[in-house]
């Protein structure tokens, strides 16, 4: 028999993360019932990434590709869930060219990223 005392169910929420230096895209756990926004908040000096992808936000460079980083709560600059990224505006600016270029596809007015891993919580 298995019991979970204290801890309360988690969602995964598929993400972009902009920081000066980086883009990443990956999942962060929520606990259930709060916003990403709350989860942002609530955070401490670092926030959780799974199955993450990073670039450099310059050049462009894939540099890395990991099933969990840590992200820097302070360095972040703009966070969204990544299925809230309209792609029905004529001029996307440099997020939306990013994400075409990585061969992700508009469909719908929806994001529907590449990166889609199945993580099981327990």
């Amino acid at each position: 028999m298995s019991l979970s005392v204290g801890r309360e169910p988690n969602t995964m929420m598929k993400v972009v993360i902009l920081t000066h230096n980086y883009r990443v895209v990956g999942r962060v756990y929520i606990k259930k019932g709060l916003r990403l926004t709350d989860m942002v908040c609530d955070a401490r000096q670092f926030i959780a990434v799974a199955a993450a992808q990073v670039w450099e936000r310059q050049s462009g460079n894939n540099l890395l590709q990991a099933g969990f980083i840590n992200v820097s709560r302070d360095e972040i600059e703009i966070i969204l869930p990544a299925d809230e990224v309209d792609c029905s505006v004529d001029d996307i600016g440099s997020l939306g060219t990013w994400m075409v270029q990585q061969g992700q596809k508009c469909e719908d007015e929806q994001f529907h990223p590449q990166l889609d891993v199945d993580i099981d919580v327990d």
